[in-house]
């Protein structure tokens, strides 16, 4: 009985030392009676190992933004910055006749809502996550920070399509 106990007590102990670090769920419905659903749950712990080791894998061209993009980076630093000292509220307001577009700022992140006729995309950007994704002064991307800002998304939607009868949702759980 002991034995037993064991063999099955260490996967469900991985399994919930691993959804207590996180994970992020990628859900994608086709729409239709014959459509498929695809659910790719990935651990956020090998989300982050996978950016941690991204210097040591990728050529250093691939991890470093061009030249004429680095003269920016201040500037998008400082706005993000100040988007995230900013207070809730609209930014942008945009009405046609079969879309709007909607962009806020609720406490730590900017939402971007697209809603047509057919269409409606959310997408909520984390602004501690957008931080650690500008480049330093070098143009090098810090992944291990952005490896780390990820564990500060938890329980957080990131993306909702619904076009139709399809749906896809990316969020981190």
């Amino acid at each position: 009985m002991t034995k037993l106990a064991f063999i099955l007590g260490v996967p469900i102990a991985m399994l919930a030392t691993i959804a207590s670090l996180g994970v992020v769920v990628v859900d994608v419905r086709e729409g239709g009676p014959d459509g498929n659903r695809i659910v790719v749950p990935v651990p956020l712990v090998f989300a982050q190992a996978a950016l941690a080791l991204a210097p040591v894998a990728a050529p250093v061209d691939k991890l470093r933004i061009p030249a004429e993009a680095r003269e920016h980076m201040g500037l998008a630093r400082e706005v993000v910055e100040a988007l995230a000292a900013a207070p809730d509220g609209e930014l942008v307001r945009v009405e046609e006749r079969d879309e709007q577009v909607v962009i806020t700022k609720e406490g730590r992140a900017l939402k971007v809502r697209v809603t047509g006729k057919h269409e409606n995309v959310s997408v909520n950007v984390p602004l501690q996550l957008a931080l650690e994704a500008i480049p330093g002064p070098d143009g090098r991307i810090k992944t291990a920070a952005l490896a780390g800002a990820l564990s500060s998304v938890r329980f957080t939607d990131l993306v909702e399509v619904q076009d139709g009868k399809d749906h896809v949702r990316v969020w981190v759980w």
